[in-house]
């Protein structure tokens, strides 16, 4: 019982310190043109990884690149999204990533309208490269720390809001460098 108890330790231990890609904030834009169709953008700011992992930074680029730029994960974890582009750039010396995309029915993306009189979009906590989000602005209403949920009136066509993850610190380590040395290959 006891070296159980000691293999699920060690093994808990082990998934905690996996590899890890963050972002220092996020912003997201989403326009509705006819019904509930339209586009989107969102925009990964910072790209970082986090140091307490077992994985080394170059692993983790290879894993920004083919899991997330060249693979399907964001439009896996996005239900309902077509034409999707992705781009990696640098800003502010900064790496940042940028996802566009149209979709049928924005309610698949987490908004609901509610009686014709009020769109909703429901926060949560967990991001696509993980971590928390936190709310930091919007051109909607934020409900508050206990109610993550933003309010736009139902004649808004156009909503924004920008959340934060990581902040760059001791922990976290950006991959601007290796995006200029390497490229996307």
């Amino acid at each position: 019982m006891k070296r159980s108890l000691v293999y699920i330790f060690f093994f808990a231990i082990l998934i905690n310190l996996a590899g890890c890609l963050t972002f220092e904030t996020k912003e997201y834009s989403y326009k509705l043109k006819d019904g509930k169709s339209g586009s989107g953008k969102i925009k990964y700011i910072n790209i970082m990884r986090t140091f307490d992992s077992l994985t080394t930074k170059e692993s983790e680029y290879t894993e920004l690149i083919n899991t997330y730029l060249k693979g399907t994960k964001p439009e896996d974890e996005m239900l309902g999204v077509k034409n999707v582009k992705k781009r990696l750039f640098e800003e502010d010396n900064q790496l940042c990533g940028e996802i566009t995309f149209d979709f049928d029915d924005i309610t698949t993306l987490k908004f609901f309208n509610y009686q014709g009189k009020v769109w909703t979009y429901s926060l949560s906590s967990n991001s696509l490269f993980g971590g928390n989000e936190q709310f930091f602005s919007s051109n909607g209403t934020y409900g508050g720390e206990f109610m993550q949920v933003l309010f736009w009136n139902d004649d808004e066509k156009k909503f924004e809001f920008k959340t934060v993850v990581s902040q760059k610190d001791k922990k976290n380590e950006g991959l601007l460098d290796l995006w200029r040395s390497k490229g996307e290959n």
